[in-house]
């Protein structure tokens, strides 16, 4: 991996963390997006312990859409191309919140965000030798349909539900970027990750640090970030996955989906909705 530049979105704690460590043990360039410029300094700071590791820290807000186009501006600038995205962050929300353009918070930081950012450096991964995408689902994803007459929750709001929602927003987006990039001959492929229930700091209430002793308590039960960051760094750097594209895996492995996740049509309606509410055109469109 030595040369390559590569991004981890919620690369501050837990499993962005672990995956930006990893890769760039493997010799890459990891670019920490983080929305918390203390958190992300702390996390960087940490992460150069290790020598000939190399870090970059930069602010991205995913819920918000203007830093979004804000971040892959800055980006492009600065590095000119990019060989791997890896959109890890994620939140489970705890009551129903609207971001700065009124959209559903879970919805807009675990895929609607996402999404913009990997349209938006399309361009860059197209002139990697094989750039590649990952966007962290979840078994989750297996818990509903996606709801096209409400995707900001407006009723029925459970945070749960919410959360495997936005995760199967995440799977299906995969689908449909998949057939639409292998339509035009790219290079570039883009899989879908269930990490494995992971003990992370998700369930904690960063303003008050209620919870944490559910966080504590996962990780005795369930695997670390390291164990769970795996399959990631798997999908951004193994040299047989260089065709492999619009698959769900699970520890290193294609693993099969829910119904609705396969749903071709829903995929492709899913794409074009989002495309409207970022304001954007087709940039895959012939």
């Amino acid at each position: 991996m030595k040369g390559k530049v590569i991004i981890v979105t919620g690369a501050n704690a837990g499993l962005g963390k672990a995956t930006a460590a990893q890769l760039s043990d493997l010799g890459a360039t990891v670019v920490l997006a983080c929305r918390s410029k203390a958190r992300g300094e702390a996390a960087l700071s940490e992460l150069m312990c290790v020598d000939g590791r190399c870090f970059d820290l930069m602010p991205l807000d995913l819920s918000d859409l203007d830093s979004v186009r804000s971040f892959a501006a800055a980006f492009a600038e600065k590095y000119g191309r990019l060989d791997a995205l890896i959109n890890n962050a994620g939140i489970l929300g705890r009551h129903r919140e609207l971001t700065r353009q009124g959209f559903e918070l879970t919805f807009c930081v675990n895929y609607l965000g996402a999404f913009l950012l990997t349209m938006l450096l399309l361009p860059l991964l197209e002139k990697s030798g094989q750039g590649r995408i990952v966007m962290m689902a979840s078994v989750a994803h297996g818990w509903g349909d996606v709801r096209f007459d409400d995707l900001n929750f407006t009723r029925g709001y459970n945070r749960f539900a919410a959360y495997g929602h936005s995760k199967l927003c995440c799977l299906l987006f995969t689908r449909a970027l998949a057939e639409k990039l292998r339509a035009r001959g790219s290079r570039v492929t883009v899989n879908a990750v269930h990490p494995g229930i992971v003990a992370t700091d998700i369930v904690v209430n960063r303003a008050n640090d209620r919870f944490r002793w559910v966080a504590s308590l996962m990780k005795v039960l369930f695997m670390t970030s390291d164990e769970g960051a795996k399959t990631s760094v798997y999908l951004a750097c193994e040299s047989t996955l260089d065709h492999v594209s619009g698959e769900y895996f699970y520890r290193c492995k294609i693993e099969p989906s829910s119904t609705e996740s396969e749903n071709l049509a829903s995929a492709n309606r899913l794409y074009d909705v989002s495309l409207k509410l970022c304001g954007l055109d087709d940039p895959l469109k012939s």
